[in-house]
This record gives structure tokens, sequence and C-alpha cells, in this order.
């Protein structure tokens, strides 16, 4: 199993993931320390697992948001899959009634 160290508030953390994973680990590691600088700035001189704790705090807060955020854009696409829909059938219905005058013309010439 591939381990990637990362760097995280002047410590080094090996980090075990699957083969091909290396990569997005680096990625994950960079933003996750780059927030974690901002805070650590914000904070001032303030103990490392405080500073963890709190960066974890504000990443499950956002979390949070974006899960919010995203079941509220899944409710608005399904209301407008069924807008879309009924606007659907309504055109066929006009359509299907058309098409029947249309044949009852040609009946009747």
């Amino acid at each position: 199993m591939p381990t990637v160290t990362i760097p995280l508030n002047g410590r080094n953390y090996d980090i075990a993931c699957g083969p091909g994973e290396e990569d997005r680990v680096q990625e994950v590691a960079t933003r996750l320390r780059e927030r974690m600088e901002g805070i650590a700035h914000s904070l001032g001189n303030a103990q490392e697992h405080f500073l963890f704790a709190v960066t974890s705090l504000l990443l499950a807060d956002e979390l949070e948001q974006r899960e919010k955020e995203l079941n509220v854009a899944r409710g608005q696409l399904k209301e407008s899959a069924k807008h879309r829909e009924v606007n659907l059938a309504n055109t066929l219905e006009r359509l299907a009634g058309r098409i029947e005058a249309i044949a009852a013309r040609l009946e009747a010439a």
C-alpha cells in the first residue's frame, strides 16, 4: 500500500492510500494545509490539537453547508423535471387533439 508524506503545521504525517491515489491525497493535503495555515494565522499562538480541532470543525461545517445546498439543488432539479414532464404531456395532448381534428376533416372530405 503506497504511503504519502504530508506536512501539516510543521510536522510530517505518513498517510497510507490506495494505489493510484497518491496525487489526490497530495491535493487534499495541500488544501488542508492552506486552510490550517490561515486558521493558525487568525488564532495566533494556539496549541496544535486546538488548531486541528478548529480546522476540523470548520471543514465539517462547510461540508454540511455544501450537503444542504446539494439537497436543495436536487429538489429544484426534481421539480424542474416534473414541470417539464407536465409541459410535455400538455403539449402531446394538444398535438393529439390537432391530429384528431385533421383526421376528422380528412374523413369528412
